[in-house]
């Protein structure tokens, strides 16, 4: 091999380790001081007292193991009922879910039924068809909110510039999987970094378990093929001009799929919806707007192409390694990570390997056929 040729292999070697560590380790570890440098005070209106309408939005579907709980969780929410609704979309659940939610429509729980199992977004749209208040709170019929939440979430949206508010959802994990401990951990890093951008009112993707935003500024999903319908409506808010911020005292809590398998899975769905659409995020790249795409590219584009970025890195090393001993150890490195990530050795390097891996088969099966509509649910720990 010629040196030219091993020069720009170095280069390639350098820029992608780069890329990684800059995804994970340098991007959150200086998060904090570019949040405080660009923190952005926004501007209430005054005289807004009077408390808007909102409306809570879950769809469901197959929930009966959860939905009284959480009907009862919306009931000692701590607003006023007259400006709250809660419609509750039953999406062709084989359970007796519908039936349940119907009992308790005399205490101001709206049931809409949709007449067969369409999807999530699909549900959404017609949910949001039929609210009417000016708020729209969404979140997941497996999450459980603090009474003050709502009240919570609306103070934002006093500043006409925020279009959107993520609550924090506090995850655990009751399973004992590895994987469950994994994306424990993960969340409570993830939720970090929502907070800080939120402190820039540039919180790059909601979280569909509990966020909130203007009735007017909702995208309608596509329901052609699966999308994370939080990251899609949350980003089109930005697209807009609008501010996303994070309200780390809206509180809801969630329990981690049933199996580590359940939560493989999962991965594998996110990660094949955010390629659907990943041509419609695009502008948030715009150079013009330096902040959100630097947010953005690091945060999230880096993430997503994190396993691409990796197997470039390990096929660039391999041919350095015969001509460098620097490049020898690094090769030994990556190796000994794989292996303790495959036997399990280490639970966080596990966690790393596996997620990765469901990005990478996401990313594959999003070039793919895939059926519109339809749930793939998985069991929960609580369940």
């Amino acid at each position: 091999m010629n040196e030219q040729t091993l020069f720009y292999l170095q280069i390639a070697y350098w820029v992608l380790l780069f890329l990684l560590v800059h995804c994970y380790v340098l991007f959150p570890v200086t998060l904090p001081f570019v949040s405080e440098i660009f923190k952005r005070k926004g501007s209430k209106a005054e005289g807004g007292e009077e408390l808007p309408k909102v409306s809570i939005l879950i769809s469901a579907y197959n929930e009966e193991a959860v939905i009284e709980r959480k009907i009862q969780n919306l009931l000692e929410l701590d607003y006023p009922k007259e400006k709250l609704e809660i419609l509750i979309g039953d999406d062709g659940s084989a359970d007796r879910t519908a039936e349940i939610v119907e009992r308790y429509k005399d205490q101001g729980i709206t049931l809409v039924k949709a007449p067969q199992n369409a999807g999530k977004a699909a549900m959404l749209n017609r949910l949001h068809k039929h609210a009417t208040g000016d708020i729209l709170l969404f979140c997941d019929a497996n999450t459980i909110l603090f009474p003050n939440v709502v009240r919570k979430l609306i103070d934002p949206f006093k500043d006409k510039k925020n279009g959107c508010a993520c609550g924090h959802l506090i995850l655990t994990d009751k399973s004992g999987s590895e994987l469950g401990r994994g994306e424990s951990a993960y969340w409570d890093l993830e939720s970090e970094i929502k907070k800080f951008e939120g402190m820039m009112d540039l919180l790059i993707g909601g979280n569909g378990a509990l966020y909130a935003i203007r009735k007017e500024l909702y995208t309608d999903l596509p329901t052609k093929k699966s999308v994370m319908d939080d990251f899609f409506v949350t980003t089109k808010i930005l697209q807009k001009g609008y501010y996303s911020t994070f309200i780390s005292s809206a509180i809801g809590t969630e329990q981690t799929s049933k199996e580590t398998t359940g939560e493989y899975r999962r991965k594998v769905r996110i990660g094949r919806a955010n390629f659907n659409y990943l041509l419609s995020y695009l502008p948030l790249l715009n150079p013009f707007r330096p902040l959100r795409c630097y947010l953005f590219f690091s945060h999230k584009i880096l993430r997503w192409f994190s396993p691409h970025i990796f197997i470039l890195l390990l096929l660039v090393n391999i041919p350095l390694a015969w001509y460098y001993n620097p490049y020898r150890i690094s090769l030994g490195i990556i190796i000994a990570l794989l292996l303790t990530g495959l036997f399990k050795i280490i639970p966080g390097a596990y966690y790393f390997l596996s997620m990765n891996m469901a990005m990478l088969k996401g990313f594959v099966l999003s070039f793919g056929k895939e059926k519109s509509g339809g749930w793939a649910r998985e069991a929960r720990s609580d369940e």
